[in-house]
């Protein structure tokens, strides 16, 4: 079987920095180990774009550890978190034949089943255990509960963080090519001049729409704008803002008089984002 390219998300820089990172390889193995089994039958497809996600949302979360310090134990579990938070697709799509939770089951909890029952976090401390075990089954959370752990808090705002990260990336791969039916999307509608008048409403007041609200490809694109305020570090609005990818998305929302405001605010957002990001490099 072809392995993923997780192997290359492996920084040099983080196992010198920590030596508690030293031995990561062994969980992407176990990981492909493990996909390594749905990889055939008619969902292939659908497997390779979560085998790939997984690898690259683990990049995001190498490269957000390293820019917000994190070490130790929360640094240890914020890579595993990121490694192994969508191990519940991979028997959700073979069984449901979906990415729809609400069509089929919540992945988040299906992952930590996945990971018990597997032994996947295996020599991992108990501390590390409970930490990644926690943020697999918070981090597709509309909103997270109230007084979390700091350590839970800190690690599932970096997977949900670097999981938005690479989902914009493939929503740019994807938004503007949708095919009926499309899962990646969620089945949205592909009406081009369409959206939901709530869900703009939801953007010009500040507010995250939830998936189970989305009718049209527009409302997607909203719903996808509005993450870079969701976006816990700050780090994360930058590589979000300057990688090119939520510009993409925006790019295909019709300029209409009822939908400008919103439009506007959302390409206002990402402006800003990218004059902070600017501002915030070191002069060379």
């Amino acid at each position: 079987m072809p392995k993923s390219n997780v192997d290359t998300a492996q920084n040099g820089s983080l196992q010198a920095s920590c030596p508690l990172w030293a031995d990561i390889i062994t969980h992407k193995r176990r990981f492909d180990d493990f996909v390594d089994h749905y990889q055939q039958g008619p969902h292939r497809p659908m497997i390779d774009l979560k085998r790939r996600h997984s690898s690259c949302v683990l990049a995001n979360g190498e490269r957000l550890v390293l820019a917000e310090g994190l070490n130790g134990e929360i640094g240890r579990a914020a890579l595993l978190g990121a490694l192994y938070h969508d191990v519940g697709r991979f028997p959700q799509v073979v069984r449901w034949g979906t990415f729809n939770d609400a069509a089929s089951t919540n992945h988040g909890a299906l992952g930590v089943r996945v990971l018990k029952r597997e032994n996947m976090l295996e020599g991992e401390t108990a501390c590390v255990r409970g930490i990644v075990l926690s943020s697999v089954a918070l981090h597709n959370r509309y909103i997270l509960p109230p007084r979390l752990p700091k350590a839970v808090l800190t690690v599932t705002c970096l997977v949900r963080d670097a999981d938005k990260l690479d989902i914009m990336r493939i929503m740019a791969e994807h938004v503007n090519t949708v095919n009926p039916g499309d899962e990646v999307v969620l089945r949205v509608r592909n009406e081009p001049d369409k959206w939901s008048p709530h869900i703009a409403e939801m953007v010009l007041k500040g507010m995250v729409p939830s998936y189970k609200d989305l009718v049209y490809i527009n409302d997607f694109r909203m719903l996808l704008g509005t993450w870079l305020e969701d976006l816990y570090f700050p780090a994360a609005r930058a590589q979000m803002a300057v990688s090119g990818h939520l510009e993409a998305v925006l790019s295909g929302l019709p300029d209409a008089p009822a939908l400008r405001d919103a439009r506007e605010r959302l390409f206002s957002l990402l402006e800003r984002e990218k004059q902070a990001s600017h501002h915030a490099r070191p002069s060379s």
